[in-house]
């Protein structure tokens, strides 16, 4: 399967940034970009990260080391996100596993 990319130098136009802060973003470890082929580029998500950096710094007026930090809760907030939902789909199977082994109750209506 072929990763859809969009060449870094498009991202840039379409962004109104130049290539090399497009190279800062990535040597601080903030975007990951793709070669395919000769083609080097960002996936969608990358994008999407992209302009919420450049969203940060140009109209919120956030400096680089703030974005930096927001980005980094932000990462940790959608992981913990992921190991609560897949505790809670594990606590789900057990309770349904338990349902399904116990005895049905006596009924003592009569």
């Amino acid at each position: 399967m072929t990763r859809r990319i969009i060449p870094r130098d498009r991202v840039a136009h379409e962004l109104a940034v130049s290539s090399r802060l497009l190279d800062r973003y990535e040597s601080l470890g903030l975007v990951r970009a793709v070669s395919e082929g000769a083609q080097v580029g960002y996936e969608p998500a990358q994008i999407r990260r992209l302009w919420t950096i450049v969203s940060f710094q140009r109209d919120l007026g956030i400096n680089l080391a703030g974005v930096e930090l927001i980005l980094r809760l932000s990462d940790h907030l959608a992981e913990v996100h992921h190991r609560v939902q897949a505790l809670a789909d594990e606590l789900r199977d057990l309770l349904e596993l338990e349902e399904f082994d116990s005895p049905t109750p006596p009924d003592f209506h009569d």
